[in-house]
């Protein structure tokens, strides 16, 4: 199944809120696996659903989580509605999610790693080439943490 844009506008406010909250990354440990693991399957069916983001996290939001309170709403999305069909952008999501399960343990890390990467969805939407820019938004990250985070990933 496809992810609609609005989906990938819904994991960019999602790795905002945890560029801000690294504390309750753990929180979602669940939601990050079920996220993966549909960006992985991305391509079954070849169908799309309105809100595949907002249903997964909505499992595990806390009513009283006020900044991921978007994620209990299920949107009717009327115009502008792009299906995203390229492979390589649900394989850099899918690794920027990776990366947030194995460094969870380091407050640091996770903050580096949102901060580098939390407009990434965005990018991938409206940029025609993001290889260099993203190339460019993960330098520090990689040059202090991960020297191999998304160069696989890049190199397609």
């Amino acid at each position: 199944m496809y992810l609609l844009n609005y989906d990938f506008y819904d994991l960019q406010a999602l790795l905002i809120f945890f560029r801000a909250n690294t504390d309750k990354v753990q929180e979602y440990t669940e939601a990050l696996k079920q996220l993966i693991n549909c960006m992985e399957h991305h391509i079954s069916g070849g169908e799309s659903e309105f809100n595949i983001v907002r249903k997964i996290l909505k499992k595990y939001t806390c009513n009283a989580e006020h900044e991921l309170s978007w994620g209990g709403i299920e949107n009717i999305y009327t115009a502008n509605i792009i299906i995203i069909k390229n492979a390589d952008h649900y394989s850099i999501l899918t690794e920027v999610l990776r990366e947030m399960l194995c460094c969870i343990n380091d407050t640091q890390r996770l903050w580096s790693l949102c901060d580098a990467t939390h407009n990434l969805p965005m990018l991938l939407l409206e940029c025609k080439n993001p290889k260099k820019v993203i190339k460019s938004m993960i330098k520090t990250y990689q040059k202090d943490y991960n020297s191999n985070f998304l160069v696989k990933e890049l190199r397609k």
